[in-house]
């Protein structure tokens, strides 16, 4: 009997979030970590980044963007948002920047 495939509601509600606010991240690389707080703080944080490297002057493998080891903390090619997420998945924080979140 195959094994049939969960539905993750929090990787669905992040999904289309940026789909309608930033549809340029839309294929950008999740990264999703469990938050530690009190009960009625955020419980995940997601990041989702991509960088224009046409116009790195430091040339900078896709790979290492893609890796985070870009070493520029704070960059004007970077396009990058970070949602705070409660355990239902919803969205209490959106914050867009050209910050590598870490």
């Amino acid at each position: 009997m195959p094994r049939y495939k969960r539905e993750n509601r929090l990787l669905q509600a992040i999904q289309l979030y940026l789909s309608q606010k930033m549809p340029e991240l839309r294929d950008a690389p999740l990264q999703v970590r469990r938050l530690d707080g009190p009960p009625e703080s955020p419980r995940y944080a997601a990041t989702a980044e991509i960088c224009d490297l046409s116009r790195c002057p430091r040339a900078l493998a896709k790979i290492a963007t893609a890796s985070s080891d870009c070493g520029v903390l704070d960059c004007p090619l970077r396009c990058s948002m970070r949602l705070l997420l409660d355990q239902r998945g919803g969205i209490i924080q959106a914050t867009r920047s050209g910050i590598h979140w870490s």
